[in-house]
């Protein structure tokens, strides 16, 4: 492998999110994070490098996208997804969460419906309340470690709503969407002229064996035009801090719409900086989610192994470096609806010493559930197992 994924980058005092904010997430600086959605891996050495040659020019002015950050994405897509979108469909954007707040304002009314599917990452909520638009949940069925779309009751909120967010793959449960799942959506969507905005931001990240299926790609197929694509290389090369992403939009209509939004909250399309790291990655990266979801994969074994013979399970993850653990076995209570429970999130805090993202905050369905970082060396995967075993073995 040309990264060495067993060095430790970020740490403490390093200035991340990840160590240096967990007195404020988990009222303790000691636990062992493995919580926030990036790696502890450094970045691709093809990426440091061309930001270092960039950092030898002196001037760090406002940048347009060039063809070449354009050309970068589109073959990026084609090699690694088989699936080219139209050259005039990409519209950078600050992120993809602030795309997903600029569609919700673009093509949605206040108060109107927007349906989501929990457990689901947590700023799906956030986007459609703070934009004062009705908030419809499409639960994810569990079904033997699996999770599946409840197409029925999607059907008859279809009727009702204007818009879907569709986390694909699915963060925090792992589901790359297949074909056939993204056709019978599509279906339902284009029935009631529902508008899918599609967050793909962990595209690149399955595991050997699973295939990301492009919701554009399946929606091209099916002569469905009412949809837009975000997504981003910072989750792919741990790149996130320098910002940066984009949305695919092939309809005209919606593209004019879009970017006429984008212009009303004055966001820059992309910094010097993220346009270089974008470029890097999408001309030279085409090996390097292999090699990281090798690890990541080894790592998943690890934690499947350690917790076999527990009373936590382990998802079926096809896509992400996220797990998904069901903990509801273990019988702790949520301290809002029973104050004399310190709840599961203590229980991992306090007694295992590990700062986990708790299940709650990706909705309801999230109860009793902890998402688990793997994008860490593994020394610190095996740290972890051991301090959960030993904090079990005391219940």
């Amino acid at each position: 492998m040309s990264t060495d994924f067993e060095r430790l980058a970020q740490f403490p005092g390093s200035g991340c999110e990840k160590y240096d904010r967990r007195a404020a997430i988990f009222g303790r600086e000691d636990v062992l994070p493995l919580w926030v959605a990036d790696m502890d891996f450094p970045a691709p050495d093809f990426i440091t490098r061309a930001l270092e040659q960039r950092l030898s020019h002196p001037a760090f002015g406002y940048v347009k996208p060039d063809q070449r950050y354009f050309d970068a994405i589109t073959h990026w897509l084609e090699s690694q997804h088989h699936w080219k979108p139209k050259p005039d469909s990409i519209v950078p954007v600050a992120g993809v969460v602030p795309g997903m707040s600029m569609a919700i304002n673009a093509f949605t009314q206040v108060d109107e419906p927007v349906i989501i599917q929990p457990p689901v990452y947590f700023p799906f909520f956030g986007v459609v309340q703070d934009n004062a638009r009705l908030l419809l949940q499409n639960p994810l069925v569990l079904k033997a470690g699996f999770y599946r779309i409840n197409f029925e009751q999607l059907e008859a909120q279809a009727a009702d709503a204007s818009m879907l967010l569709l986390s694909n793959p699915h963060n925090p449960g792992g589901r790359a969407w297949n074909a056939d799942e993204l056709a019978r959506l599509i279906s339902i969507c284009k029935r009631h002229d529902v508008l899918v905005v599609a967050d793909e931001i962990h595209m690149d990240l399955t595991y050997e064996g699973v295939v990301f299926t492009p919701f554009a790609k399946v929606a091209r197929e099916q002569g469905f035009t009412n949809w837009i694509m975000l997504t981003a290389p910072g989750k792919t090369f741990n790149t996130a801090g320098i910002g940066g992403g984009y949305a695919v939009i092939e309809d005209a209509r919606l593209r004019k719409a879009f970017c006429k939004e984008k212009q009303r909250w004055h966001l820059n399309d992309t910094t010097v900086f993220s346009q270089i790291a974008l470029i890097a990655a999408y001309e030279q990266g085409g090996s390097w989610p292999g090699e990281l979801m090798q690890f990541i994969a080894q790592n998943r074994d690890r934690v499947e192994a350690a917790l076999k013979d527990t009373p936590i399970d382990v998802l079926t993850a096809e896509a992400t470096y996220l797990l998904w653990l069901d903990c509801r076995k273990l019988g702790f209570s949520d301290p809002a609806t029973d104050p004399q429970d310190l709840g599961l999130q203590n229980f991992f805090i306090e007694q295992a010493g590990l700062g986990l993202s708790q299940g709650i905050i990706f909705g309801e369905p999230g109860r009793g559930f902890m998402r688990l970082n793997l994008a860490t060396p593994s020394r610190i995967i095996d740290q972890a197992m051991t301090q959960l075993h030993r904090a079990l073995s005391e219940l």
